[in-house]
């Protein structure tokens, strides 16, 4: 059965706020340990007298005949309690401990915590170096950090589960320009009118377009020079350059200063 970190933080930094002003002086241990796993604890990293181990919560008879093993080591009667959480946060993220920084569902984080907070809380796991029998679930070894503005809390325990990797990241693929025969099929189903030519479509007039791209408002586009064939010699007449973007979502046209102005697309 699985402890839920939210009802821990919330009891843990309760009774560690309620505690903050308390003398009382348990024995500080070395290392927490919950079953054959270790590890460091955070008295055997701090100098003496930094900080004060007010109390400690073992399993309850029930938890323990339901298998649940969870112990919750309380601190007070420190400096501060987010850099002291930040200090043994960095202890068991390092190579000798190597826990992974996780969240509720046991998956590693992408981004690194938030440790500069008056509050807060951190998830740390590891898998356990104790082999499940047959028939067992695989167990995680967790540590749970939380500290208030006047206490810290510390609780280790068992999960069933394995840890997993961090979640991708959907990233927005950017647009893919268009082929110059899409270009040209897309400028030639526009209405000349919008474009300040004459005509009902655009099938009178010739569109030549230029290799590459060129920028125009940060947008890369390609450009076009139009041209209507004279009836009477037929010869062509140009009539004006354009500048269709890459991904059809910006079209913009030379004025005879030579200015660009981008033209209306909506119908």
């Amino acid at each position: 059965m699985r402890n839920k970190v939210g009802i821990f933080l919330a009891a843990a930094l309760m009774l560690a706020l309620l505690t903050a002003c308390g003398d009382k002086k348990e024995e500080a241990p070395a290392v927490y340990a919950v079953g054959e796993d270790q590890v460091v604890s955070l008295d055997s990293i701090i100098d003496e007298g930094e900080a004060l181990l007010a109390s400690v919560e073992a399993p309850t008879e029930a938890a323990a005949e339901a298998g649940v093993e969870s112990y919750t080591y309380h601190y007070n009667q420190m400096e501060d309690p987010a850099l002291m959480a930040a200090e043994y946060i960095g202890v068991l993220r390092g190579g000798e401990q190597g826990f992974n920084v996780t969240d509720q569902e046991n998956r590693m984080l992408a981004d690194e915590p938030e440790l500069e907070t008056l509050t807060g809380t951190v998830i740390l796991e590891k898998m356990s170096a104790v082999e499940p029998a047959e028939g067992e679930s695989k167990k995680i070894f967790q540590v749970v950090v939380a500290w208030s503005e006047f206490a810290l809390a510390i609780q280790v325990s068992h999960q069933e589960g394995t840890i997993l990797p961090p979640l991708e990241e959907e990233t927005e693929e950017p647009a893919q320009p268009k082929a110059l025969t899409e270009q040209l099929e897309y400028f030639n189903g526009l209405n000349p009118e919008k474009l300040g030519l004459e005509g009902d479509d655009m099938h009178d007039y010739t569109v030549y377009p230029k290799t590459g791209w060129v920028l125009v408002d940060s947008f890369s586009c390609r450009e076009l020079n139009i041209y209507l064939e004279d009836a009477l010699d037929g010869t062509n007449v140009f009539m004006g350059t354009f500048y269709l973007s890459s991904d059809l979502q910006h079209l913009y046209k030379r004025m005879d200063d030579n200015s660009i102005v981008q033209m209306e697309l909506d119908d």
